[in-house]
C-alpha cells in the first residue's frame, strides 16, 4: 500500500467515526442489593440453620462463602439448602453439595416472607469447621 493510499484509508476511517449527532447518556436505574451473612461452627455430622425474612419479592442467591478450620480454608464439601422454617428445623426445598465458592450454589425466586438457609456436614468432618453463608437479594 502506498503512503497516499494509506492516508486516504486513515482519513476515511476518521471521518466515518465523526458524526453531527450528539447522544445524551441516560441515567441508569440502580437496585440496592442486600447481602445477609450467617457464620457459625459446624460439628462433624452436624446441621445448622438460620431464618431470614424478605420484605420484597425477588431472586435470592445463596453461597457457601467459606469453610475453615483454625482460620485455614478447608476444601470440605458441605450441603447448603434453602427452604422454610419448620419448628426447630429448616424444611429444605432445594440444596446443593460442594466446597466453599464465590459463585452462588443456589438461586430461587422468592415472594416476601420468612425463609431459612441450612448447612450440613455430608462427608463426616474430622473436626469442627467454621463456615460463612452469604445470601444476596435485591
Amino acid at each position: 500500500m502506498t503512503v497516499g493510499a494509506f492516508v486516504i484509508v486513515a482519513l476515511t476511517l476518521v471521518c466515518n467515526a465523526c458524526s453531527d449527532k450528539i447522544e445524551t447518556p441516560t441515567s441508569a436505574t440502580t437496585t440496592a442489593t442486600t447481602a445477609i451473612l450467617f457464620s457459625g461452627t459446624l460439628q462433624p455430622r452436624g446441621v445448622r440453620f438460620y431464618s431470614y425474612t424478605l420484605t420484597t419479592s425477588g431472586a435470592v442467591s445463596a453461597l457457601l462463602a467459606s469453610v475453615e478450620r483454625n482460620g485455614v480454608p478447608a476444601g470440605n464439601a458441605l450441603e447448603i439448602g434453602i427452604g422454610a422454617p419448620a419448628g426447630t428445623d429448616c424444611a429444605v426445598t432445594m440444596s446443593a453439595n460442594g466446597p466453599a465458592s464465590l459463585i452462588p450454589q443456589l438461586r430461587h425466586d422468592a415472594a416476601a416472607g420468612t425463609y431459612c438457609v441450612r448447612v450440613a456436614d455430608i462427608e463426616g468432618l474430622a473436626a469442627p469447621m467454621t463456615f460463612t453463608i452469604r445470601l444476596i437479594h435485591p
